[in-house]
């Protein structure tokens, strides 16, 4: 059988949006949407609203700014990891600096890619850190720090 065959038996990956730009999410929409594996499943535009969201819907993927208002995407990190246990959270920002993705990683983010990052490297991340296998892989393999290729 064929990886497309494999891939069209399993359910699609469930993606929730957290940035305060509506015109930011829409494109993030557009590009997880490109592949017929992954789907949005909802958005969020503040703090607030991603936990409320992570909460209810219980998403396999979050990707996650950390510049919102009401409460930072660094402030909810940690309540959204208790409240969709089970969710790999993708920081995804324009703070470029390692000591902000170190830190997002240390609160439970599982990659930190910042904005200008390729779509398909946006992508490829979402659907490699839902294929990794134990939770302890994923802090031990997948954690790390991309910058967008010049």
């Amino acid at each position: 059988m064929s990886n497309d065959a494999d891939n069209s038996l399993k359910p699609a990956i469930g993606v929730l949006i957290c940035d305060d730009n509506e015109a930011m999410r829409a494109l993030l929409r557009v590009v997880v949407e490109l592949r017929p594996t992954l789907r949005v499943v909802g958005e969020a535009a503040d703090g607030h609203d991603a936990i409320r969201e992570a909460t209810r819907l219980q998403p396999d993927v979050i990707l996650l700014d950390l510049a919102m208002p009401r409460r930072t995407g660094l402030d909810v990190l940690p309540e959204i990891r208790e409240k969709a246990p089970d969710a790999k959270i993708i920081v995804f920002s324009g703070f470029s600096t390692a000591s902000v993705a170190e830190g997002a990683i240390d609160l439970g983010a599982i990659r930190y890619l910042t904005k200008g990052a390729d779509p398909e490297a946006i992508n490829d991340a979402i659907e490699e850190v839902v294929a990794e296998a134990t939770p302890g892989a994923l802090m031990g393999t997948s954690a790390r720090f991309e910058r967008p290729s010049t």
